[in-house]
């Protein structure tokens, strides 16, 4: 009777735990985007303030000044960079009537050819000023919102991060200490954080500066260029130079090269050849400012290459296709969490015997050598130190 009462209990308070498991994960999952960029921004201010700890600062210290340093101004400058491109997004459709087409197949696909768009149009003016007075206010209204949600969400991005700061590699290192007795999750962790450190501190802001130093240069040339050769949509050219820098080598080329080609057919329309001056000037400096310096000097610097790269642009491309925006940084997250498990894990899963050397790299599968046992990682482990 002792032990079904015991074991009552224990039921009662597992399902307690579950529960707030439960409860923990729904949360998780409504915030899912918040989290990844706190985890973005946690690796991508870590270098800075691990630097810092030289100067004998306390961890809070620390972590505020690497997020004054360079977090906040980050997020800053990433919302002020999309609302750019979000509006010569809008300036490119309307330039092109892409939206009137993408209209036109829609009725198209769902038989409606026969509704005159003129008159239709005419119709919702109409309507529209009528209510013109409710609208302004449901606008203002939903501007409200969506300015409020989104400093909601920026203060809860900041706060986690300073919080994985001071206080993450304790816990990791207290969860390890307690329930890692074979210490196979220990090393999961030491495999998965610097890969982690370098794929979204080395390639995304490799993207982002990339994207920003394209930007510049394009604005720069467009303000001493001529009209008949000046760069169109520079900021959504610039960011696409960002994304393109994903693919090694010619993925900048892919936009500044027909670029420059398109500018020179134009210049070469009009009948003034002097116009190729200012198109060949474009052409150099895009090469060596927007794609030499970036891809040879930064990515030497801050990128590593224990994952993939095949699988890292894959990842790249999927994952803002199926989850959003925030899909660019959760897909190598998922990637690198997926290739560490597949070395690490699963062969404990499999022999119930904690691995006794570093797990196998994909570069050295690709290159044929075989599996050897090697020192520690270099990198700084997240439950090595406490922070």
């Amino acid at each position: 009777m002792r032990s079904d009462g015991f074991d009552q209990r224990r039921l009662a308070i597992g399902a307690i735990v579950a529960a707030l498991f439960a409860i923990v994960a729904y949360v998780a999952i409504s915030f899912v985007a918040v989290i990844v960029f706190a985890v973005f921004l946690y690796y991508a201010v870590r270098p800075i303030y691990r630097t810092l700890e030289r100067f004998d600062l306390p961890r809070r210290v620390r972590a505020l000044l690497a997020l004054v340093l360079f977090g906040v101004p980050f997020l800053v400058l990433l919302a002020y960079t999309i609302g750019i491109i979000a509006l010569e997004t809008q300036a490119f459709i309307e330039t092109y009537d892409v939206q009137d087409q993408v209209i036109e197949q829609a009725l198209e696909e769902f038989d409606l050819t026969g509704i005159d768009l003129d008159e239709l149009a005419t119709v919702v003016s109409e309507t529209a000023s009528q209510a013109s007075l409710g609208l302004l206010f449901v606008s203002m209204a939903g501007a409200i919102s969506v300015v409020s949600a989104t400093v909601v969400q920026l203060l809860i991005v900041v706060v986690l991060t300073y919080y994985m700061l001071i206080d993450g590699p304790r816990f990791v290192g207290w969860l390890l200490e307690t329930y890692d007795e074979s210490g196979v999750l220990k090393t999961y962790v030491d495999a998965v954080d610097p890969e982690l450190s370098m794929t979204l501190f080395g390639n995304i802001v490799n993207v982002f500066i990339t994207a920003i130093v394209g930007v510049i240069t394009f604005y720069t040339y467009n303000a001493f260029a001529p009209a008949a050769v000046a760069v169109p949509f520079p900021a959504l050219l610039g960011a696409l130079a960002g994304l393109g820098s994903l693919i090694p080598v010619v993925g900048i080329k892919l936009v500044y090269v027909p670029l420059t080609v398109l500018l020179a057919v134009n210049a070469w329309m009009t009948g003034d050849l002097s116009l190729l001056v200012p198109v060949g000037i474009l052409f150099a400096v895009s090469g060596v400012v927007v794609d030499f310096i970036p891809d040879f000097f930064i990515r030497a610097h801050i990128s590593g290459e224990q994952t993939h790269t095949g699988l890292l642009l894959v990842a790249y491309i999927v994952g803002p296709v199926l989850f959003g925006f925030y899909g660019l940084f959760l897909a190598p997250i998922l990637l690198i969490l997926v290739i560490n498990a597949v070395f690490v894990l699963v062969p404990y899963v499999i022999t119930g015997e904690p691995p006794e050397s570093r797990q196998t790299r994909l570069p050295e599968y690709s290159d044929g050598s075989a599996p050897v046992i090697d020192e520690p990682d270099q990198h700084e482990p997240v439950i090595v130190k406490d922070e």
